[in-house]
């Protein structure tokens, strides 16, 4: 309700009357279906739903908890949940949505096992989401920012090549490297993300057992994963002419989705998992994310009225020659950091700033790569905290974790890495 409300809001301001905005919103929803990366991006959450659910159905989870806290014995206490949790997320760098749903997968029944709010592992999700897709060069995040760089290099802005702007701007990103950073940290001090306001059902000691070992192997919860990456490793490989940079990462993605559900179905199909069953199993955790789905298209819309407002480059127009040199990092920073938060988007942001930002940094003199990592830092810090971005949503999803409170306990700890932040980039400007 409270992004509708935005979504009209903006209409009616674009608009210039009451009843025209108003059914202009409507329209502004269906818009939204117009646009084949976020019709792509709806369609993967869904696909993201039933593949996890297939390898929670199929006993996958079971196995693996058993694997990891029974015959291994590597899970034993709150800090190795948490830690075995978080690193599970980097199996699926490339991607982040299909990163925090995987937490989420495996986070839920070891954070019940030892306790541990769902909260913290809507946290734990959100971390491995944008700020690492962000940190990874290689990952769909990473392609698209050398893609807006070779766009200044085409025009002889710049002078390198995209790549070594990407990976040299990378020690500068802190909010990103100190994000995630801090989820370890957190760990080892045994910080829980309880309040007044968090429900019992969060916080529920729920130990997983086992009267024997589970009959399905730890492949049926590896196996869909492994096809995923290896279909996006195939087809940017191939649609680069065999250069993966230079692949289409997007559309990777997207087909990955399916390639990895009819080749798991096969999988199973051998294993006497009846084809009926199966496809029960895919329909169903579809089912699961149809909230997450609703609450995204409402998200894609609001980005997309704000952005006929002309919201980031109205933010954007405070950074001008005025402004001191020693100060252009950090007010880059800031001026991310509110486009991010009003959009919920850290691609939006960075695809406003950056042919902004690279210019102006060139301009002045400011070191180019410390400029792109300050409009990732800022970018980042919106998709990760804002209450209308899809990183919020689906990591609370993935958490089973309402999406309200994971904004709300999250906050703080965004803020404040925030802050660092954004003292470092004036420390840096200053002597600079």
């Amino acid at each position: 309700m409270a992004i509708f409300a935005g979504i009209m809001t903006g209409s009616i301001l674009l608009s210039q009357n009451v009843l025209l905005g108003m059914a202009k919103s409507f329209n502004a929803v269906a818009d939204t279906f117009q646009s084949s990366s976020s019709v792509k991006s709806l369609i993967f959450i869904l696909m993201i739903g039933a593949i996890i659910n297939v390898m929670k159905q199929s006993g996958g989870i079971d196995a693996l908890i058993y694997h990891l806290a029974y015959k291994r014995n590597i899970v034993k206490s709150k800090v190795s949940a948490q830690l075995i949790t978080f690193a599970f997320g980097f199996l699926m760098c490339l991607e982040g949505i299909g990163s925090m749903m995987l937490v989420g997968l495996v986070g839920r029944p070891l954070f019940n096992q030892y306790d541990i709010s769902r909260e913290k592992l809507a946290f734990v999700a959100n971390c491995t989401g944008a700020p690492l897709a962000w940190l990874m060069p290689f990952s769909g995040a990473g392609i698209f920012l050398a893609s807006l760089i070779a766009a200044q290099v085409e025009n002889g802005t710049l002078a390198e090549q995209p790549m070594n702007y990407v990976f040299a701007a990378l020690p500068y990103q802190i909010y990103t490297i100190a994000i995630l950073a801090l989820v370890p940290l957190l760990a080892l001090k045994m910080h829980d993300f309880v309040t007044e306001n968090t429900s019992e059902a969060n916080h529920v000691n729920v130990v997983h057992s086992f009267d024997s070992q589970p009959q399905t192997g730890v492949f049926a919860i590896l196996l869909p994963i492994v096809i995923l990456l290896a279909s996006i490793l195939a087809i940017t490989y191939t649609t680069g002419d065999g250069d993966i940079l230079a692949g289409d990462i997007s559309s990777a993605i997207y087909w990955s989705g399916f390639i990895s559900l009819i080749g798991s179905g096969i999988y199973f199909r051998v294993c006497q998992i009846k084809i009926n069953q199966y496809v029960e199993w895919c329909v169903q955790g579809m089912k699961n994310m149809l909230p997450a789905v609703i609450i995204l298209t409402l998200a894609f819309s609001l980005s997309g009225i704000t952005g006929q407002l002309g919201t980031g480059k109205y933010l954007a127009s405070f950074v001008s020659s005025e402004v001191p040199v020693w100060l252009v990092p950090a007010s880059i920073f800031i001026i991310c950091v509110l486009i991010s938060f009003s959009t919920g988007s850290s691609g939006a942001t960075v695809s406003i700033m950056t042919p902004i930002i690279i210019p102006l940094a060139v301009g002045v003199g400011v070191s180019v790569p410390l400029a792109i990592a300050t409009v990732i830092s800022g970018a980042v810090f919106g998709d990760q905290s804002s209450p209308i971005s899809d990183s919020v949503i689906v990591a609370s999803t993935a958490a089973d974790c309402p999406p309200e409170k994971h904004f709300a306990t999250q906050l703080p700890y965004t803020l404040a890495v925030a802050l660092l932040s954004l003292a470092f980039y004036l420390v840096i400007g200053f002597n600079a």
